[in-house]
């Protein structure tokens, strides 16, 4: 009742906009699928704006008529032009005939609002009772937007809402029942993990944060070797720099040449980008799970020259000032040299190459050893070979009848299925994991104190198939008869939220609950992702004597049984078609729809597993680029040595003390490089890992092994040079003086 309430109250509002999403059974002719069909209110168009195929936008101002997306469109009829064409949708206990009336494009990924058939919500009678409609504000089943008048600031509606709250509930149920309503514009919505997530999908912003602090590290990096081989190069132009002060060019002339052709070579490095990334894009968004475009417009022009000055201006100054500022005569007397200050230079510059090096390298390491943490760790239940099927029970009536008819719609699927070799047990659960979006309990207990659990309902064989372990206590049994009526299980973390000790034969602490007892108290299991510590839970077989005593029902996702099917190992493909055999025995015409729960588990964690694959290819470029780097300044200064070494080698000195002597400031480099690079990484990857609620550590190890690999592909970076520096022959090197 929210957005109507909104409406009803607030001048502000100008218009309101209820979404709301729930899986069903789609006909048409022949055909039946299982779909999810989105009911908008009736000014939905009025609110949003999606590009129009054919057909009228009013489509949701009357109760029989759907809009497609060209994609369902053409799935259904084969064509775009499927305006008056009829699809018949479950709604309740029957199907209902809508007429199509509107065909929009297909919506992109990235948009928060997408559909496939959406139908008005003047069809919520058909699901909802008045009660449910217009007074059960703990119900929370759609996701609401305002559109507010033109130079209405959010706040000073938000202001507003506890007082509109308390008439429309009451005082009393208001101030009980910790019931909260606030504003979020659009816009923020992708990226605010501030609030709980409804129909759109929320991305954490860290993870923008951490690509793009790659994409500059690596920037960086460039940029370092751009200005360590300028230097290097200073004292082969600095007879150029001598000769055109002498014929009259100024020390800024000098400085605009130089700083030019490194934004040319800039421009250059921007259209080979340009022309890599679109082609690599395909591969991007295969590796970060999006759909990203190139569209080039004003604003990315705009970016990409903004980005070769300021990338040229970075690159090039160093160099300009430092050639602009040699003197002539110096310079024409050969005078000049390089000097201990600009060798120092370049090996400063190069530490922070390697620093940066090291620090991808080490990042890599931790977010493999999380993310394999994350695939191997003990959930508390077995999750291999482990199918989930959504059974189908169409909507109306009480909840709680909906959920009975599927258990016993479930008890005929396991009679079938027990008979199939392939299959070696199977429970029904009101949810299944990998998904969120448990129902949660909310009540006040004897004490005062506002309380929350999520609640599963389950069948005997559930706790058996899934391999769960208990701490004390039993499972339900058919051979208790009280267990169907009385019996309730509870997880550890209840326990430890309550204070007990000791939980079977206890009762929740409320006073309206029906007449139950604590029978069993698993061990926990991870239930929701390893993001979150694993909260209370309860599991009973009966939901009423739960729901009766709840002040709070919070349905994230629909409770409706799944069938969770233990297969045997082998071949899946056989196993599978040997349930869909069952599926359509039983069912006739409904569409097979399954996964598996380590799939459903691996996508919780898809962002950071991308992530972890970013990461590794970001750390071979730095790499690649900073052995460039090391390279160059290894041959720049064995070039400087040349005739040091040949004078050490006709004193006696070995091949093996000269690799030792030219090697040992290289390996000091990176010492100090590994330990600068330390403290940053073991604070971000520390920060990154919080987002954890459980995780691996750091570890030293880490920084062992990326130490090693950077000074292994240090050392076969500059042995080519160092090693033809020790073997050099004096008499080549030395004839000259």
């Amino acid at each position: 009742p929210l957005g109507p309430a909104l409406k009803e109250s607030f001048p502000e509002v100008e218009q309101q906009v209820r979404i709301h999403k729930q899986g069903t059974q789609v006909k048409v002719g022949a055909d039946q699928f299982s779909e999810t069909v989105t009911f908008g209110g009736q000014h939905f168009f009025d609110v949003f704006d999606f590009p129009l195929v054919n057909g009228s936008l009013d489509a949701l101002k009357s109760q029989n008529g759907v809009v497609i997306n060209r994609y369902t469109s053409q799935k259904y009829f084969g064509t775009i032009n499927s305006i008056g064409k009829t699809i018949s949708i479950q709604l309740g206990e029957r199907f209902e005939d809508f007429e199509v009336k509107a065909v929009v494009e297909t919506l992109p990924s990235n948009s928060s609002i997408r559909f496939y058939l959406l139908i008005s919500d003047l069809n919520y009678p058909k699901l909802y009772n008045e009660q449910t409609l217009n007074s059960e504000w703990f119900n929370v089943t759609p996701e609401t937007f305002v559109l507010l008048r033109e130079g209405v600031h959010p706040n000073t509606v938000v202001q507003k809402f506890p007082s509109m709250l308390k008439t429309a509930m009451g005082e009393e149920a208001f101030t009980n029942s910790k019931y909260t309503a606030g504003l979020q514009p659009l816009t923020a919505v992708h990226l605010d993990t501030a609030f709980p997530t409804g129909l759109a999908e929320v991305n954490d912003p860290k993870y923008s944060y951490i690509l793009a602090a790659i994409a500059i590290l690596i920037l960086a990096v460039a940029c370092i070797n751009f200005v360590t081989l300028s230097v290097g190069r200073s004292i082969k132009r600095a007879k150029e720099v001598g000769i055109r002060k002498v014929v009259g060019a100024e020390r800024l002339q000098l400085i605009f040449q130089f700083i030019g052709e490194a934004l040319i070579v800039t421009m250059i490095s921007l259209a080979v980008g340009v022309v890599v990334s679109v082609l690599a894009l395909p591969l991007f968004n295969d590796l970060s799970g999006k759909k990203l475009l190139f569209e080039p417009n004003g604003f990315s022009v705009f970016m990409a020259v903004l980005l070769v000055i300021i990338i040229g201006l970075v690159a090039g100054s160093y160099p300009a000032f430092v050639l602009s500022n040699f003197k002539p005569i110096a310079i024409l007397k050969g005078k000049l040299v390089s000097g201990n200050s600009k060798q120092g230079l370049r090996k400063v510059l190069v530490g922070v190459q390697l620093m940066l090096s090291i620090f991808l390298i080490s990042s890599t390491l931790v977010m493999r050893k999380q993310l394999s943490f994350l695939q191997n760790k003990n959930l508390g239940y077995d999750k291999e070979q482990l199918m989930v099927v959504q059974l189908n029970v169409p909507r109306g009536g009480r909840l709680v009848e909906r959920v009975r008819t599927g258990f016993e719609k479930a008890e005929q699927f396991k009679a079938e299925l027990s008979k199939t070799p392939e299959v070696i047990s199977v429970g029904a659960s009101s949810h299944d994991f990998g998904y969120g979006g448990w129902t949660n309990i909310g009540y006040t207990d004897d004490n005062g104190t506002y309380r929350t659990f999520n609640l599963n309902i389950v069948d005997y064989d559930y706790m058996q198939t899934l391999k769960m372990e208990f701490a004390a206590g039993r499972n339900f049994s058919k051979e208790s008869p009280t267990d169907y009526k009385r019996g309730v299980i509870v997880n550890e973390s209840l326990l430890k939220e309550y204070g007990w000790s000791d939980a079977v034969g206890k009762g929740l602490p409320g006073k309206n609950f029906g007449d139950h007892e604590v029978i069993g108290v698993v061990r926990d299991f991870n239930y929701e992702s390893l993001y979150t510590k694993v909260t209370p839970l309860v599991i009973v077989m009966d939901p009423a004597i739960i729901l009766q005593g709840a002040q709070n029902v919070n349905i994230g996702y629909t409770p409706v049984p799944k069938l969770m099917i233990r297969l045997h190992p082998g071949n899946l493909t056989t196993s599978i078609e040997k349930v869909k055999e069952v599926w359509n025995r039983l069912t006739g015409d409904e569409e097979f729809v399954f996964d598996f729960v380590d799939q459903a588990l691996a996508e919780q964690y898809r962002n950071d597993m991308n992530l972890g694959k970013i990461v590794q290819i970001a750390t071979l470029l730095a790499m690649t680029i900073g052995s460039l780097g090391l390279y160059a300044l290894a041959s720049l200064a064995m070039q400087n040595r040349v005739k040091e070494i040949s004078i050490r080698k006709v004193m006696g000195a070995s091949e093996n003390s000269l690799f030792v002597l030219l090697s040992k400031d290289y390996v000091a480099l990176i010492a100090v490089s590994l330990l600068l690079s330390v403290p940053i990484t073991f604070y971000l990857m520390k920060s990154w890992l919080q987002s954890f609620e459980y995780r691996v550590d750091v570890g030293w190890e880490v920084f062992i092994v990326a130490g090693a690999i950077s000074l292994l592909i240090a050392l076969a970076t500059i042995s080519y040079h160092t090693i033809r520096t020790a073997l050099s022959r004096p008499a080549e090197t030395l004839k000259y003086e």
